[in-house]
Formats: C-alpha cells, structure tokens, sequence
C-alpha cells in the first residue's frame, strides 16, 4: 500500500475513492493534520491513481467523474457478493471435510487387532508357530505353474477355506505387528467413522484373501504372514477414493502415501528389511487402488 498525496476535504476525499473504485483500483482514505491521504493497495495501481488525482485536483466536476459513485457502489455490490459466493464454498468444503480428525477407535479395527494380538501371544511373539499351523495358507510349496498355485493348495482342496484369510492374523515379531496394528487403528478408524463397518469387513475381507493369493502364486510357499497386504489395500483404496471423491471423508496426507510407497519400494531390494511378502503387497495396493477409483467414479 501506497500514499499517493492528500485532499483537504472529508466528502471530496470520498467522491476521489469513489472514483478510483470505479476505475478498479482499491484504496483507502486516513485522517491526517492537514487533510485527508489517500492510499492506493496496489503499487500497480499508482501511476494510474496519481493520474486520475492531478486530474481531480484540477477540475472535481469533469464530467468523466460524474458517474464514479453509482458506478462504485455498483462495483462494491459485486465484490460483496463474489465474497459471500466464495464464503459459502468455503463453508460447504468444510462441512464436507468436517470432523476429519478425532474419529473414534471403530469397534471391527478393535477385533482385528484382538485377534491379532491373541494369535501372536500365542505364537510366543513370533517365535514359535505350530499352534497355529492351521491358519497358515498352506503347509505345503507349491512348485507348479503360477496360474494352477493356488488352485492346486492341498488344504484348500480339501474345504478348507478359511486359510485364504487367515495368514494375515499371523505376525513374525514385534516391529512387525507394532507398525501392521499402527497403520490400521488409522486407516480402519477412518473408514469405520467415515463410512461404515460393514464396507471395513468387506475391505478386509477381500484384501487379505486377494493379497494372501497373490503372495502363494508369486513364491509357492504357504508359511507368511501379516496385515501389511491389507493395510497397503487399505492405503491404495483411500488414496484413490479421497483423490477421485474429495467429499467422501477418506482423506490421507500425501506425505503419508509417499513415505507408504517409498517403504513399499524399499522392501524389493534384497537384503535390505529381511524376509517381506512383497506379493502381498502389490496385490493388495493395486486391487485397493482399484476399488476406491471403481467406488469414486460411481459415487460420482
């Protein structure tokens, strides 16, 4: 903001802003010893400003300036109402976002990491796992063609469904349950608040059986573990739907995608984190990435 010079007069200092209004130009009037100083918001605004003043000084009552008060209020009107426009979306993005922090522990990420919690006591911390040789996707290898691993599972073929879930309860020590039950008081709260239970299970449901057969085709070996295939499902179907769908409520931070991704990539370079079921990883961040963008484009 900028003085530009002074008029003595309170009314002829308001017609002078007046007419910079209706030539575009914000400015303001202050009292002062001698008179009333004008100051122009914009230094673009100047020149132009100290033109139309030299031209006021020397003749108030041209005829170019006889328009200038309805022409502001006019100009007043609209700026008002552009304001009020943009107040109101303002306030419709914030009712839509609202509450997006403070969600509640949801009940189903609570079971999950019970479950969870149990079966690693029982496998004393990740130690020891013949409690639990049942959960496990198959006690067998399975060296044959990738598209008939799973297909020709043992235990599956005999009826025994529930191990195509059941790997992801299954933790090999601290750390690695310690940042899976992290990850997914975050991400199953939101969803369960945002949106509901019922989409959590079925979230849960299809990512831990779809990343657990990826994770068989991919090795052949039956004996892994861990939520990470779901929670990175989780990550890619919150991702996709909060990007594609800003008013659903499921919104993560990006530098919690680009840190989840640069883990997800650091965990192919071999040697680097030891044994990690990366299958499970890509099968469930690409089929969760699939769901949200299928679920954004519908909701819109």
């Amino acid at each position: 903001m900028r003085a530009i010079g002074d008029i003595q007069d309170r009314a002829a200092a308001e017609e002078f802003q007046d007419i910079l209004c209706a030539q575009g130009i914000a400015a303001e009037i202050e009292r002062e010893q001698e008179g009333w100083l004008i100051w122009v918001k914009s230094d673009d605004d100047c020149p132009r400003a100290a033109e139309l003043l030299g031209w006021y000084r020397e003749n108030p009552k041209d005829p170019r300036f006889r328009n200038a008060r309805d022409q502001a209020q006019a100009e007043r009107a609209l700026a008002s109402e552009e304001q009020a426009n943009y107040e109101r979306r303002v306030h419709q993005i914030r009712k839509s976002f609202a509450s997006l922090k403070g969600y509640g522990f949801g009940p189903l990420t609570y079971a999950l990491i019970f479950i969870s919690a149990v079966i690693f006591v029982m496998t004393r911390f990740g130690s020891e796992f013949e409690s639990v040789g049942s959960l496990w996707f198959s006690k067998y290898v399975s060296l044959g063609p990738l598209w008939a691993r799973v297909l020709n599972a043992p235990e599956l073929r005999q009826g025994e469904l529930w191990r195509l879930l059941t790997p992801i309860f299954i933790h090999m020590g601290v750390l690695h349950i310690f940042f899976n039950m992290l990850w997914l008081v975050d991400l199953g709260s939101m969803i369960e608040s945002r949106q509901s239970s019922f989409l959590l299970a079925r979230l849960v449901l299809l990512l831990g059986v779809i990343s657990n057969m990826v994770q068989y085709t991919v090795t052949g070996h039956g004996a892994f573990g861990g939520m990470s295939g779901v929670v990175y499902g989780l990550i890619g179907y919150m991702w996709m739907r909060g990007k594609y769908d800003p008013t659903c409520g499921l919104q993560l931070h990006p530098q919690t995608v680009i840190t989840s991704m640069l883990w997800f990539f650091v965990c192919f370079v071999p040697g680097a984190v030891g044994p990690v079921a990366n299958g499970a990883h890509a099968g469930g961040l690409v089929f969760g990435m699939i769901w949200g963008w299928l679920a954004a484009r519908f909701r819109s």
